[in-house]
Formats: structure tokens, sequence, C-alpha cells
């Protein structure tokens, strides 16, 4: 019998993340994502609750991660699950994951892999990755650090991948080209359409519609729960590329704080997500602009001395009940600036705040400060946590300032629901596929073009003459 290319779901259909997708030709299988889903509604293992010696095993409990045969170390799994096929004991030629970016939701999951399986990671993300792990914010890990360089193409045994780089300022975001001897596909990843993202991905674009792809997996984080599929009768999504209905251009996100930080005479508090160095880039620029010295944490210090191979300014927090091994090196290598300092002038600063340090708050409640709430967790109402972060900040009497949200507009981090319809038909895929959604249904209740609702755990192959998926126990 000829050989197909089978496409497994094993998550992320139906969750912001979490995909683990598998594209298997024969006897060998490349895999995309190594994430968990965003849920903090719901986060087990978000450092509150102590993790035990064989956390992978509890991981699989709750279903936080797949039960995916062949990639899990014996010793992990053969107790509890023992239908589970270890790394060891699966027959396989060869295998390999692919990660995009390193939101947690792309690679949590990464350093669960059984170490004989190769995860490929930019050197740029592996640089970041070890400086959080150096500070206890890493991925929890059984393999070690060891990670594969990404390459501009790569093969998995019969499976060809080449990668798109959309953005170079941080970790290096990607998309992935895949191609067997029988299919052409595309993973999206997440779809960026703001700064370097748009020129990057029209490129991208070009590309695909030179090989006439025939699947497209694209994820549509924007489709958010609160949209109904019977709210799009009347196609009421205008597929369109460029920002639209209140929606800003990242220069304008970066003129607008600007001003607001101008505008203020205090202190500034600023909270960014520390895996971002294109967010450090953002400040540093604000920083120049308006004459403001950044200071940063201990651990983000940390992160950017390793990113940008320089010192910056840093405070410590009084949080430590024992300092930890990594400060003295820290500040050894940084300017440390004193709460005294930046209390004396507190216009001359602006000053880092993340939300396991939100007591330090306290410290500068009377030199009228403004919280510049940025992309830092918690991100907001669905997030337990910010009702806290209000409560802080509301009790100091300091000012609240969502970055993304003002009077002229909003700006969105991901791909907007027009412009993920856009990005679709301008791939011209014969068929696409959407995951990472929240609400898929809302998602393909506005797609114009041929589209497949996939299961979850389902081997598919793909019926080029029908155009679509079908269960490839029933061919």
């Amino acid at each position: 019998m000829k050989e197909r290319t089978t496409i497994t779901f094993h998550s992320g259909l139906d969750s912001i993340g979490g995909v683990v997708m598998e594209v298997r030709y024969g006897n060998d299988r490349a895999f995309f994502e190594a994430g968990t889903a965003y849920n903090p509604a719901f986060d087990m293992f978000d450092g509150s609750v102590d993790l035990r010696k064989n956390f992978i095993q509890d991981y699989l409990w709750i279903d936080e991660i797949p039960f995916i045969d062949g990639i899990y170390r014996k010793q992990d799994i053969e107790k509890r699950y023992p239908n589970l096929i270890s790394a060891q004991d699966y027959p396989i030629d060869d295998q390999a994951f692919f990660i995009t970016h390193l939101h947690l939701d792309h690679m949590r999951m990464m350093g669960m892999i059984d170490p004989s399986v190769r995860v490929y990671l930019s050197k740029p993300a592996q640089i970041i990755e070890k400086a959080l792990e150096d500070v206890g914010q890493g991925v929890q890990s059984i393999r070690g650090f060891d990670y594969t360089d990404m390459e501009d193409e790569m093969d998995v045994g019969k499976i060809h991948i080449k990668r798109f780089i959309l953005n170079d300022d941080s970790y290096q975001d990607y998309s992935f080209y895949i191609e067997t001897p029988d299919l052409k596909m595309h993973h999206t990843g997440d779809v960026f359409l703001y700064g370097k993202y748009e020129a990057n991905i029209l490129k991208e674009i070009e590309y695909l519609n030179e090989k006439k792809i025939d699947l497209l997996f694209c994820e549509g984080t924007r489709f958010f729960a609160e949209m109904k599929p019977e709210d799009f009768k009347d196609r009421k999504l205008i597929p369109s590329f460029k920002p639209k209905d209140g929606m800003i251009t990242f220069d304008r996100l970066k003129e607008r704080m600007i001003e607001t930080v101008n505008s203020h005479k205090g202190l500034i508090i600023f909270n960014y997500y520390e895996r971002e160095m294109s967010d450090v880039l953002l400040f540093t620029e604000i920083s120049e602009k308006t004459g403001r010295k950044l200071v940063y944490e201990p651990e983000s210090t940390h992160i950017i001395n390793e990113f940008f191979h320089r010192p910056v300014c840093v405070v410590v927090p009084d949080t430590y009940l024992k300092e930890p091994d990594y400060l003295k090196d820290i500040l050894s290598c940084n300017e440390v600036i004193t709460k005294e300092e930046i209390l004396d002038h507190p216009d001359r600063y602006m000053v880092q705040n993340t939300y396991p340090n939100i007591l330090e708050l306290f410290d500068y409640r009377n030199a009228d400060t403004l919280y510049m709430h940025h992309s830092g967790i918690p991100l907001g109402d669905f997030d337990p946590k910010y009702s806290n972060l209000l409560n802080v900040i509301n009790s100091c009497r300091m000012a609240y300032d969502k970055t993304y949200i003002g009077e002229d507009g909003y700006f969105s981090p991901h791909g907007e629901t027009w412009q993920i319809l856009a990005y679709i038909e301008m791939v011209k895929a014969r068929l696409t596929v959407p995951c990472h959604s929240g609400n898929r249904k809302a998602f393909e209740a506005n797609l114009r073009v041929p589209y497949f609702h996939a299961e979850r755990k389902v081997h598919y192959i793909y019926d080029r003459e029908e155009n679509i998926l079908k269960e490839a126990d029933h061919e």
C-alpha cells in the first residue's frame, strides 16, 4: 500500500495555545509546538502548588499535556500509565519537535520530552530559556538543557521543514512550511501582524502561493468565546489585512506610551512579559526619549544581561526570605539603584514590577505613581490574579494605565479576526484547518474558503479529490 501522510492534533484545537500537532510519513514524524493551553482560571502548576518528583505523571493526569506514545521517558510513565509506550520502546526511525516561539502555550512541555527526541529551538530562545532556568523561572525539565539549534531548512526522515523568521528582535517567531512526498502544508504558529511581522508575513505568503499548498493549519486566538456563530450569518467580519475598527498600529502604541510617560510627573511602574526581549527594546526606546532611567528586578536583569550582553539598572525587592545564589552576581554586574534613590527623585525613573513582587507597590504609594500595565501577567480580568493586582494598585492610590487600550483606539498583539481571515484568503491553501482558538465555531462561521473541523486524537489523511481530511483507518 502506498504510504500516506497522516496529521493528528493531540491537543490545542479548542483552546488558546496548547497545540501539539503531529505530521507522520511512514516511520518518521514531526511535531509542531509543545505547549500547554492558556487557562489562568485553572493553572495547577502556576507556582502556588509544589511539584512532586514525578511531575510528568501529574501533568498527564489532569490532561495538561497529551497522551502520546513514544515521547516520554519510561521511568516517568510506566507505573501509572503502563499502556503508554515510552520513547525507549516505541518503534520509530526519526522524530522531532519544532517550537515556533517562547510563549508558554507553545513550549511549556518541551522539557518533559525524552532527551532522545530532538526539540528544535532557536538560539535566541535558548539564551532566554537558559537565563529563565538560572533564576528558577524556566520550564520544568527532565532533559537538562538539551535543545537543537533551528536551521533554515531541516529534515525529519522524509518530512521536510522550512522555517520563516517572522521577527528577530526577541527569541525569533517562526512559522513552518512542511512538505512530505504527498502533501504541502503550513503551520502558522501565532499570526502577528504588527511591526516587522507584516512585511515578513507577506514574504511568507508569496512563498506559499508559489508552492500551492494543500493544508493550512491556522490559529484563531482572537475569535473569543463570547462570539456566537449565529452572530455572523450576514458575514459581519470583512477580511482586511490592515488595522481597522479602532485598532492602532505598533508605531502609534509606542507614541502613545511616550506621551503617557512624558505627561506624568511622578514615578512610573511598568509590567511587561519578561520573555519578550522586543518589549525590552520598546521600553529602552521610551526611556531614551523621555529621559527616565529604567530599573529592573534582578531576575529580568539576568535575562537582559544574557541576551543583550549589557548591564542595566537593578533594584532589589524586599521579597527574598533568603537571598538566592544568583543574586550576588547580578548585583555585581549591574548598577544597583536603591528604593531611597527612587523615592527621592521619582520623576527620574521607570521601575519594573512583576506580579510576584506586587507588595513592593506599597513602598511607592506616596510617589505620585502611575502603573503602566503592558503585557505582563496578569493580562486581564479573565485571570483571577487580576483583581488582586487592582486591589493593591487602588489601595496605594496609584493611577493605572493599560497600554494596549486608549482613547484613540486599542492595540492587538495577535492578528485580529478580520486580519486572520484576510491572511487565510491570501495564502490560498486548498483546505484550512482552524486551531488554537477558544471558539472555533465562530472562526469557521466567518471563513469564505474550504475548511475542515478537525477532532482531537484522530489520525487524518488528505483526500485530494474531495478536498477533505478523512480518518486514516477509514481509507
